[in-house]
């Protein structure tokens, strides 16, 4: 398992085991004994021990709402592209046909009549490359397998879908911006990895050869994929070619540790005063002990396991038909 994949689990992971915690324990503690108070119960208890829990709920709204915000954007924005290449596109000439075949991509590639010097995969459910017409004229044989070898790492990975997930988790969770890093980690780490795999096939000099005439990177109206990178991360990849020692990957500093940190025990406080506020210490107290005795523990993987059993078999199925 390479650097990347690693990331990409841990992010989602961390994201999944969060969601699931978060959203059972506010329905089963916050929510449920919200609406079951009888109306004299609320009036007794007053707007001020309520407001934790209006809070609460409307945090984990403003969480999905903008995860949700996120995921139609980039969707909309893939389907815009691939509709752009559509109408860009030509005939692949016999060569490009050829090389598709040898690096497996048979009827995934897609020439766009564009005289910039790109390649690129777009789509999350099937990835496709698309590589213009200037680059096709700029490549030599190896050249062009080595490219179109880097572009199949990401599209039997299904890159565009981990990216597009990746953006989503960071949205959804804005309070904890250390989860930023591990998406940047895992968007450089592709990269590394998927010219590790055309190196290891075609060689050095022809994947250097290949960087160095793709430093134009796609115009503004196609550079709207998910799956493309940092256009700024093109020199770090050259230089590890050129130098063979691999660029450091981004980590977590203490601002976003502290503030990742900070947005977690202010998460934490205010579900607590919103159980007090409903129930009042005792309830608390319930909690605590549910939490921490084996039945807690069951519930909790019971709430985790869904979403690791669903998302892990959709994956599973999807890369086998990118594959």
């Amino acid at each position: 398992m390479d650097s990347a994949t690693r990331n990409f689990l841990g992010l989602v992971g961390i994201s999944a085991t969060l969601a699931a915690y978060v959203v059972c324990g506010a329905i089963a503690y916050v929510l449920v004994p919200f609406l079951g108070l009888r109306p004299e119960t609320l009036a007794r208890i007053g707007p001020a021990c309520l407001l934790p829990a209006i809070v609460l709920v409307a945090m984990i709204g403003i969480s999905a709402g903008a995860a949700l915000r996120t995921l139609v954007r980039q969707v909309s924005a893939s389907r815009r592209l691939s509709r752009r290449v559509r109408a860009q596109g030509l005939s692949a000439p016999p060569e490009l046909f050829a090389a598709a075949q040898a690096a497996g991509l048979d009827g995934r590639v897609w020439m766009v009549d564009s005289g910039e010097q790109f390649s690129f995969v777009h789509g999350f459910f099937v990835p496709r490359v698309a590589i213009s017409r200037g680059f096709l004229e700029s490549l030599t044989a190896e050249e062009l397998r080595a490219a179109l070898e880097h572009e199949r790492y990401h599209v039997r990975h299904l890159d565009p879908l981990r990216a597009l997930l990746g953006k989503t988790l960071v949205e959804a969770f804005f309070l904890l911006p250390s989860l930023e890093v591990l998406r940047i980690r895992y968007e450089a780490g592709r990269e590394l990895a998927a010219d590790r795999h055309a190196e290891q096939v075609c060689g050095r000099r022809s994947l250097l050869g290949a960087l160095l005439k793709a430093m134009e990177g796609p115009g503004r109206e196609l550079a709207v994929s998910a799956s493309l990178a940092d256009p700024g991360f093109l020199d770090a990849r050259i230089s590890r070619l050129e130098t063979g020692q691999a660029p450091a990957l981004a980590s977590a500093d203490i601002r976003s540790l502290f503030t990742s940190a900070l947005g977690a025990a202010s998460f934490l406080l205010l579900f607590i005063t919103a159980v007090v506020g409903l129930g009042g210490r005792s309830a608390l107290a319930r909690v605590v002990a549910d939490e921490l005795s084996t039945g807690g523990a069951l519930l909790g993987a019971l709430c985790v396991a869904p979403i690791v059993v669903v998302g892990g078999l959709a994956y599973w199925l999807l890369s086998r038909q990118a594959r």
